[in-house]
């Protein structure tokens, strides 16, 4: 009843949105398709490509006609508008860690970020390693921030949360030889520090080589030796923006619209590895989750989308 009412306020008073993408990505895609899932209204949809001198002429094209809202599809989209339309509605989404570049919600933006609540995937470790014990994670609190919410759920969950900084992707290396020995798991994080095409090799191999599998939030990172990856379901982070943009347009502020969470994730789990590796996943929680749980293809490669600088 209330995206009906919306269609209905939309094409009475010829509301219309602009949708800004950052560029041509297949993740990007699947947030805009889930967008026009839910928001039915008029739209303009721009694509920056990239490139950051391609907004002028963008930004100069909706100022021609102004919207009634715009939803931005990843980091650049939203830096754009927020820089650029202080008083339209903005809606962002597909953003990692958004408060690192001073992007929350009130005044004229709130959205849906990039991020997978650890609420969501430790019970979900817990399930697949029963005996797991120790959980290791490297992060630059310069990027990432504290991870004490993360130490509390996952204390919730009877694990331990090993955490070690690495201020410089120099320290690195040492990081990890320091917890390797005392983890059962590591989890890796979407921290732009820790995770470049460069550490990525080194982090699979002494992983590898310790028998400590690699929990990340990106399922191409499976091609390179993790084991368990939990990624956020794209088509419900735009499905999430498109209901964000439906209230807005029915008089609702945006300050009055808290950040929501990413609702529903993907867990993909490559069974060679962890074979290879001799681990011992709970076969009974793989049965349970099938209907959630993707087996990696290793015939299947894919970009990796790294973590926003």
């Amino acid at each position: 009843m209330i995206i009906f009412f919306t269609l209905n306020l939309s094409q009475a008073y010829g509301m219309e949105i602009a949708v800004i993408r950052s560029q041509d990505l297949p993740i990007y895609q699947e947030a805009v398709a889930g967008i026009k899932s839910i928001y039915k209204g008029k739209f303009r949809e721009y694509n920056l490509k990239g490139d950051l001198d391609e907004s002028g002429n963008i930004v100069r094209e909706i100022r021609k006609h102004p919207p009634d809202a715009i939803i931005t599809v990843g980091l650049l989209a939203t830096v754009v508008a927020k820089d650029n339309f202080k008083s339209t509605p903005i809606v962002f989404c597909m953003v990692l860690n958004p408060d690192r570049f001073s992007i929350s919600s009130g005044n004229n933006i709130t959205g849906v970020p990039l991020n997978v609540s650890s609420s969501e995937t430790v019970p979900r470790l817990r399930e697949l390693f029963p005996s797991a014990k120790r959980i290791g994670i490297l992060y630059d609190p310069g990027k990432t921030g504290m991870v004490e919410q993360e130490r509390q759920v996952a204390q919730s969950w009877g694990f331990t949360l090993i955490a070690k900084e690495v201020p410089s992707v120099k320290m690195l290396p040492d990081a990890l030889r320091e917890i390797q020995h005392n983890i059962d798991l590591l989890w890796l994080i979407p921290d732009s520090t820790v995770v470049t095409p460069e550490s990525l090799e080194f982090i699979f191999l002494r992983a590898f080589e310790n028998n400590i599998p690699v929990i990340t939030f990106s399922k191409e990172l499976l091609s390179r030796g993790a084991v368990l990856t939990f990624s956020p379901d794209y088509h419900s982070i735009g499905e999430e923006a498109g209901r964000l943009v439906n209230h807005i347009l029915q008089g609702k502020k945006p300050a009055d619209l808290p950040i929501r969470p990413v609702k529903k994730i993907k867990t993909s789990i490559n069974l060679v590895v962890a074979k290879k590796m001799g681990l011992e996943i709970n076969q009974a929680a793989i049965y349970a989750m099938r209907d959630q749980i993707e087996i990696f293809n290793p015939g299947k490669t894919a970009r990796t989308n790294y973590p926003d600088r």
